[in-house]
């Protein structure tokens, strides 16, 4: 996979690249140092996924973000050292696939880019016995009747399917990331309230860690 990353501390971007093309050998990387060079690579070159850090020299990520992702259909995840509350909101308002705030580990942001890649090349459709899940529509289907499932449920499903095998506590901040609160107790209803209109054994309990889709 070819991926671009824009980061213009030098050490920190020749230490990701090093690393990320360690963990994954497919992985190809190409260091852009600022928005104007970034710009011209994505112009002479295709790339399949991009690393953007926010605050570069000669420019904004912010907004480098929200006109990229206005015309092209690649990942992006964004690499900054702001946090507050509502940034989040604001980055998937800009249509960010995910972020990650510095600093971070480079294996974390390993594992963030293979999910986010799993979510652009997720198959359409899955059949687990008689049950068939349609991602593209948001669909499922038990013994060729649709299921009607709540979006959390959906989600949820979706997630794990992602992921391969999910933890309880991933889960949880990835479908209530805006309400944690009670939400571990929650989790155990809707797995519930899913296994109940499927099947028990579409998603499969991994003791002690969480759960997983079963094949």
């Amino acid at each position: 996979m070819k991926i671009l990353l824009i980061e213009d501390t030098k050490d920190l971007s020749n230490n990701i690249k090093k690393l990320l093309e360690m963990y994954d050998k497919t992985f190809l990387i190409k260091q852009a140092f600022s928005i104007q060079q970034a710009d011209k690579f994505l112009n002479e070159q295709n790339f399949e996924f991009i690393l953007l850090d926010l605050m570069l020299p000669d420019g904004n990520g912010f907004d480098f973000c929200k006109k990229f992702k206005e015309n092209n259909n690649l990942p992006v995840i964004i690499m900054t050292a702001k946090w507050e509350d509502n940034d989040k909101i604001l980055w998937l308002e800009l249509w960010a696939d995910d972020y990650i705030v510095k600093p971070f580990k480079v294996k974390e942001l390993y594992l963030r880019i293979k999910s986010v890649e799993k979510r652009y090349y997720l198959p359409e459709k899955i059949r687990i016995k008689d049950v068939e899940i349609d991602f593209e529509n948001k669909v499922v289907y038990k013994n060729w009747i649709e299921v009607h499932l709540k979006l959390k449920e959906f989600q949820i499903l979706e997630y794990i399917h992602e992921m391969e095998t999910a933890s309880r506590s991933n889960i949880v901040e990835e479908i209530w990331w805006d309400d944690l609160f009670s939400s571990d107790s929650k989790l155990d209803v809707y797995i519930s309230n899913i296994r109940k209109k499927l099947w028990k054994y579409v998603i499969k309990t991994i003791k002690w860690y969480g759960y997983s889709i079963w094949n």
